[in-house]
């Protein structure tokens, strides 16, 4: 399932800005595009190759964090409907920061819906998305990519090459764009929603020999917070990504104070979630 996370996040990355309602927010936001596209000193350069860089690190240098959700569908984990952002909330996302985080979001749901073949489910998901991929400008990107989603759904072989192969096409797509720092809250939004959605799946199961993996995957995700802290150093200038380096600083916390595997046992998964949830429900509400 190798770079199934990021596909979300990578077709976002022909985003132009909507209209937004906070105003403040979207001339901060224009403000960094533009002088992203304007002739610039080598300091204003150099900050940009440094953006780029943290970004192109973040998603090439990580395993898909999706795999974790592989792991517990094959530990025979139920489907849980009520984890999920519910598809009617996607009419109440207005600035370009909540259209973003959340298109990410609703994109792991509902690649969560049809990992597990919840049709229905993944019907209303794919609604909330497309309106917000409208919202972004990126609808044409989305529906080449949905289509194809659809006819290989039933062949995962298939299906996995044709995510290797989306995410390599976007890839190439997205070292010539100029609004990093959109693609950055989608992936922010996907990166949180898995982290969200494992643990909530697994904080009140007993561990044991047979699902100690999952454990693993779950304190490894700290590796994910870790390069979004990285990344978002550089994205503080942005109201909207300033607050959420705060939520991920805090969150950074949380992880580091979780030494190894072996440490999360259930009131360190408590701890955890609290904090996971924390972000996510600024993301989400």
């Amino acid at each position: 399932m190798k770079k199934l996370l990021l596909v979300f996040s990578l077709v976002s990355t022909g985003i132009l800005f909507s209209c937004s309602s906070n105003k403040t927010e979207q001339v901060a936001e224009e403000s960094i595009d533009a002088s992203m596209e304007e002739p610039q000193d080598s300091a204003s350069i150099a900050a940009k190759e440094l953006l780029d860089f943290k970004f192109f690190y973040t998603i090439a240098n990580l395993p898909s964090p999706m795999e974790i959700i592989n792991a517990i569908y094959q530990h025979e984990v139920p489907f849980n409907k009520d984890l999920l952002n519910p598809p009617a909330s996607e009419g109440k996302y207005n600035t370009a920061y909540k259209k973003a985080i959340n298109y990410g979001v609703y994109g792991i749901d509902m690649a969560y819906a049809a990992f597990y073949g919840q049709n229905q489910d993944l019907l209303e998901y794919y609604a909330s998305t497309r309106k917000l991929s409208e919202k972004l400008g990126v609808q044409e990107t989305f529906d080449n990519f949905t289509t194809t989603f659809r006819e290989n759904a039933d062949n995962k072989d298939s299906l996995i090459k044709m995510i290797d192969r989306a995410y390599a096409e976007t890839d190439a797509f997205l070292k010539t764009n100029k609004r990093l720092e959109v693609a950055a809250h989608v992936l922010a939004g996907t990166i949180i929603e898995v982290q969200y959605l494992s643990i909530e799946l697994m904080k009140d199961r007993e561990r044991v020999k047979e699902n100690s993996d999952i454990f693993e995957k779950i304190y490894n995700q700290k590796l994910y917070v870790d390069n979004l802290v990285n990344l978002f150093t550089e994205l503080k200038k942005i109201p909207s990504s300033a607050q959420l380096y705060i939520q991920l600083e805090e969150l950074k916390k949380t992880y580091d104070s979780i030494k190894a595997p072996e440490d999360l046992d259930k009131a360190n998964l408590e701890k955890l979630s609290a904090a996971v949830k924390k972000v996510r429900d600024g993301m989400i509400g």
